[in-house]
């Protein structure tokens, strides 16, 4: 990979809604980068449009990045034929609902639709990025991974833990994603935010290749008594969003 390329695109991710501005020096410490190097990289990156200055030796992301962001949205093959599936799931269980893609271990949310009065999950914003084995999307994408793939993202290093209830080693994640293949659907049982669980299902493409999940997000207290109604419905959507996917 250009070195140029990758440094640029370590600089974007550090950029959040949590984290929506940063200094040189905080670039410095967290990518552990020389001044004058991180420097010239932020200077470039203002000059292209990916960030921009707000005058008090700070920067956020630029209009670029906006713009790449909301042309990769709007040019998705995916979120036309899954909003439709997502309108009719928040009009029958009046819960949140999430499309998702992932990224080496994080689980990307691409589209998300919240009923008005139903659980809200911040975490789950679209364009949010969490770790995978922690959540029921995450988990969904993983199980189409090979043994050796999985090593790969994990090795055998401790897992990032969100919550007091995430997956922390390699074995429990693979002994959960076991589960999951044989019922057909992910379930987050507060692994990633405290009080909010989620189950997720496949979504593939025309190839047949699972590229997205689709998951519905529910408040903890619901879970013994709705969690099969709401992984039904997800895995039904998800059927049928696969079949019109193109």
């Amino acid at each position: 990979m250009i070195d140029g390329l990758e440094r640029a695109v370590r600089i974007l991710d550090l950029f959040s809604s949590d984290a929506p501005e940063r200094t040189v020096s905080e670039v410095c410490r967290a990518l552990d980068l020389p001044k004058t190097t991180t420097w010239d990289h932020m200077q470039s990156m203002v000059t292209l449009g990916l960030l921009r200055r707000t005058g008090r030796g700070r920067y956020r992301l630029g209009w670029r990045a906006f713009q790449l962001g909301l042309r990769a949205r709007m040019t998705s093959e995916i979120s036309e034929p899954a909003w439709v599936e997502m309108r009719a799931l928040v009009a029958a269980h009046q819960q949140t609902v999430q499309l998702s893609s992932r990224h080496h271990g994080e689980v990307v949310y691409l589209e998300k639709l919240a009923p008005h009065d139903g659980v809200r999950v911040n975490a789950t914003r679209v364009g949010e990025r969490l770790p995978a084995h922690c959540t029921a999307p995450g988990k969904m994408l993983l199980t189409y991974l090979s043994p050796r793939e999985l090593r790969d993202i994990y090795g055998h290093d401790t897992l990032t833990s969100l919550t007091d209830r995430s997956l922390t080693t390699l074995p429990a994640l693979e002994a959960d994603l076991s589960t999951v293949r044989e019922r057909g659907y992910a379930l987050d049982a507060e692994e990633a935010v405290e009080g909010v669980c989620c189950v997720a299902a496949p979504v593939s493409n025309r190839h047949g290749d699972v590229t997205w999940a689709l998951s519905m997000s529910f408040v903890e207290h619901r879970l013994p008594t709705h969690r099969e109604t709401y992984a039904r419905a997800v895995v039904e959507a998800a059927r049928r969003l696969s079949e019109s996917a193109p």
